[in-house]
């Protein structure tokens, strides 16, 4: 999962979190609101104990504040810390019910527990408040294939595709799927592709350069 692009969830939870703020009276700091921005920025670039660190001393001034719990649930999602993701996110949502990305966030986390038809339920949950996000799709396809549901599986990851192209991590999991399809010239124009991102991580890009000489050895 990678939920860091801004999107109608994330706006409104920050217009809750002010609304709330000014019926107490007072105005979210400045100094908060560039902690907030600056975890997100974290969050984009994978680094999410630093992301954490910030975050937990904002939530230390204010447990309740929306965009700080559902960044932290999603870089404790991220890191693969599923316990502290679920009991961040399960206290979001309590106050917020109409946000895909953090019933998307959840989802993963009980995905990686391996709790699948919770897992499902909290990403269908998030595909019906908003059928345009690509990557609850990814995530759906990644637990269809977990569950046996191979042709599901393809077929979610190609829709996710068709949203958003430009996410690397669909781009490279549908990739490895033409792969294992025996697909190579598909295979291989995506994984030309993603060379050309503006931003790809290290790792990924390693492996889609492994895929890549593979083929050319004509490994299918």
């Amino acid at each position: 999962m990678r939920t860091t692009r801004s999107s109608p969830a994330r706006t409104r939870a920050r217009e809750k979190l002010l609304t709330a703020q000014l019926s107490n009276g007072y105005v979210l700091g400045m100094e908060v609101r560039e902690q907030i921005a600056q975890s997100e920025e974290l969050i984009r670039l994978g680094l999410f104990d630093d992301a954490i660190e910030l975050l937990t001393e904002v939530l230390a001034d204010d447990p309740d504040n929306l965009s700080a719990l559902l960044n932290i649930g999603i870089a404790y999602t991220e890191s693969g810390h599923n316990d502290s993701a679920i009991q961040a996110l399960s206290y979001y949502v309590q106050h917020d019910e109409e946000n895909d990305e953090a019933w998307e966030a959840l989802g993963c986390a009980y995905l990686r527990r391996k709790e699948y038809a919770t897992a499902e339920d909290h990403l269908q949950r998030a595909r019906g408040l908003n059928s345009t996000n690509a990557s609850v799709l990814r995530n759906l396809s990644v637990l269809f294939s977990e569950t046996g549901r191979g042709r599901e599986s393809y077929d979610t990851l190609t829709k996710a595709y068709e949203l958003n192209p430009n996410d690397y991590l669909t781009t490279y999991a549908l990739a490895t799927a033409y792969r294992y399809l025996e697909r190579p010239q598909e295979a291989r124009t995506l994984l030309e592709r993603l060379q050309t991102f503006d931003y790809l991580p290290t790792s990924i890009r390693h492996e889609a350069e492994k895929h890549l000489l593979e083929l050319t050895v004509g490994w299918t």
